[in-house]
């Protein structure tokens, strides 16, 4: 029996041994694919491209690939305010019925997004009337028309690039042409005049003609943003304006036609 229990004892002294030497195999096999794992881990970071997330020069939707832009914040970027003044030439058969002259355009409204707009807009012409058409219906030598229009426009920016948009606008509205007729005078030059050898030239109204009338407008234009920074922009544009204007041998005609050119600034 003592034999018995010595050989127990002596097998599980060994037992004890054997599992001391297997615990220490694992622990070193685990601590060996722990490093592995790092060290592919390691190698993979080395071997491909850094993820964008973490390193923005390498992501396409990252802002150090693009140029700087205004984007606008808050409600105030929804609002656009514009003014500018230009030539105003006469088109078609109204150019029997006005000279050359120029415009005055101011105008505000809203901006959807960066390519749509819907903008509210008042636009006066100033115009001189054919000497021969002035003495033909009023014995005068001079006439001049005044021609202003207030029009809902939508506007589409079909080019929109960092710093320059080029855009189409069109619309209508209500118009009103009042045309005058003049004879010259002399008036006095200040409350001293009686000092002066002569008097100043001036005008007086002797005749006046007047209408209403609906129209419509179509023009093309474009933007230059003076600063990447800044939302104000310069603006040209080229318009046409039609008036539906009664048939008439006074101006400003039947369907009288305006193309009015502006340069200004809208914000």
């Amino acid at each position: 029996m003592n034999r018995v229990h010595q050989v127990l004892r002596s097998t599980f002294k060994g037992s004890k041994c054997v599992a001391l030497a297997c615990g220490l195999l694992l622990a070193a096999a685990g601590q060996a694919q722990t490093y592995s794992s790092s060290n592919v881990s390691y190698n993979l970071q080395n071997n491909y491209p850094p993820n964008p997330q973490y390193n923005p020069q390498y992501s396409n939707s990252s802002p150090y690939n693009h140029k700087p832009r205004y984007t606008g914040e808050g409600w105030g970027k929804h609002l656009v305010l514009e003014g500018g003044g230009g030539v105003t030439v006469p088109g078609g058969s109204t150019q029997n019925f006005a000279n050359t002259g120029w415009n005055v355009l101011l105008g505000g409204g809203f901006k959807f997004n960066d390519r749509l707009s819907l903008l509210a807009e008042w636009n006066f012409n100033r115009m001189t009337v054919p000497q021969s058409l002035a003495y033909l219906n009023a014995q005068t030598p001079y006439g001049n028309e005044h021609i202003w229009t207030a029009d809902l426009n939508p506007k589409f920016n079909f080019i929109h690039r960092d710093r320059l948009d080029g855009y189409v606008i069109g619309g209508g509205g209500f118009s009103r042409a009042l045309t005058n007729f003049t004879v010259p005078v002399y008036v006095p030059c200040g409350y001293y005049y009686y000092y002066y050898g002569g008097g100043c030239s001036g005008s007086v109204n002797v005749a006046h003609t007047s209408t209403n009338q609906g129209n419509i407008d179509v023009g093309v234009g474009g933007e230059w943003r003076i600063s990447p920074y800044e939302r104000g922009k310069i603006f040209l544009e080229a318009r046409y304006e039609k008036l539906f204007s009664p048939k008439s041998v006074l101006p400003p005609g039947h369907d009288a036609n305006l193309i009015p050119v502006t340069v200004g600034y809208r914000w």
